[in-house]
């Protein structure tokens, strides 16, 4: 069996039937000798163009482990509902578990739920106080990078203007 990662941009008006509809995959999968690793429901987010005339679309993320009857079965059911808009499916090395990093950004921190139960509360916050650092380090090194680009830029510009007064002389005599 091989690991794939599912995301689908769900129609809008139809994210009250999201739950049942996810039911039914799962089910399926593991009906089939799969496993499902992680269901991420991100939330509804801006679409970058609009499709079927929508700005906004529900998005959710499943990994999964199955075999290739059973996820061509599961895209089959993504063309024929209509209230899938459009889906992806990529072939992974392993199991993904740990939360996306789009759920991070965008899914209301609800990682918490997302963590493995048998873990203790100890260890989800000092897990969560790493990925809460980790994110400001990334912040503080953009704006590092930021701020030397920016001084970077503006010795170019005081040279190509000293090279273009000395052009200009040169015109001149």
């Amino acid at each position: 069996m091989r690991h794939y990662e599912v995301v689908l941009l769900v129609h809008p008006d139809q994210s009250d039937q999201l739950s049942d509809m996810l039911k039914r995959y799962q089910d399926l999968v593991t009906k089939n000798g799969g496993n499902v690793h992680r269901v991420e429901d991100i939330g509804r987010l801006q679409l970058a163009y609009t499709i079927k005339d929508m700005h906004k679309a529900h998005y959710v993320l499943m990994n999964l482990e199955c075999d290739s009857q059973t996820l061509s079965e599961i895209e089959s059911s993504f063309v024929f509902n209509d209230s899938i808009m459009r889906h992806l499916v990529v072939r992974m090395t392993n199991a993904e578990t740990s939360p996306s990093k789009l759920f991070i950004r965008h899914g209301k921190r609800k990682e918490e739920k997302q963590v493995d139960p048998q873990v203790k509360d100890d260890d989800r916050k000092t897990k969560l106080d790493k990925m809460k650092k980790n994110e400001t380090k990334d912040q503080e090194t953009n704006k590092d990078l930021d701020v030397k680009s920016e001084t970077d830029l503006n010795e170019s510009d005081i040279q190509a203007s000293e090279t273009q007064k000395k052009e200009n002389d040169d015109e001149k005599v």
